[in-house]
C-alpha cells in the first residue's frame, strides 16, 4: 500500500516537475532504472495530455487578465522581448517543432512547455501532441540513466 501511495506521488508530481522525479525515484525511494523511467514517462504522458489540452483556457485567461490590469491602469504594457522570449522564437524559428519539442519540455516544466507549443502551433495539434510525447519518453530515459549514473 505504501509503495502504492509514493509511485501516485511520484507520478503526481512528474505531470508537473519533470526534471526532478527521476532523481527522486532512483536516489530517495531507490527504485531501478525501468520502474523510475515508468513513473516518468506516465506522468509526463498524462501532464502533456492535460496541460495541451487545457492549453486554450489557460492562455484566453491570461489575456483577458492582461486586458482588465491595462483597463484598471494597474498593470504597465508587458515587455515584448524578454530573454526567454527570443530564446523561445529563436528556437521555434531554426529548430520548429521538434526542436521546442525536445529543448524546453525537461527545462520548462510541463504545464508552461505545453502551453507554449498549443500557443506557437495550435493550428498543428496532433503533430506537436505527438512530438511532446516522444519528447517526454526519451527524456525520461535520459533522465533516469543520469540518475542511475550519479
Amino acid at each position: 500500500m505504501n509503495d502504492i501511495l509514493v509511485i501516485s506521488y511520484l507520478i503526481l508530481l512528474s505531470t508537473v516537475k519533470f526534471l526532478f522525479v527521476p532523481f527522486l525515484s532512483v536516489h530517495v525511494h531507490n527504485y531501478n532504472f525501468i520502474t523510475a523511467s515508468l513513473i516518468n514517462i506516465i506522468g509526463g504522458l498524462i501532464g502533456v495530455t492535460f496541460f495541451f489540452k487545457t492549453s486554450a483556457f489557460f492562455i484566453e485567461r491570461a489575456i483577458k487578465k492582461r486586458k482588465r490590469a491595462l483597463e484598471l491602469g494597474k498593470k504597465k504594457q508587458k515587455r515584448i522581448f524578454t530573454p526567454m522570449n527570443r530564446f523561445l522564437v529563436r528556437v521555434k524559428n531554426t529548430m520548429g517543432m521538434a526542436g521546442l519539442a525536445f529543448l524546453i519540455l525537461p527545462f520548462l516544466s510541463i504545464p508552461i512547455s505545453s502551453i507554449i507549443s498549443a500557443k506557437y502551433y495550435h493550428l498543428k495539434k496532433k503533430k506537436m501532441l505527438a512530438l511532446l510525447y516522444t519528447s517526454s519518453i526519451i527524456w525520461s530515459f535520459l533522465l533516469s540513466a543520469i540518475a542511475i549514473l550519479f
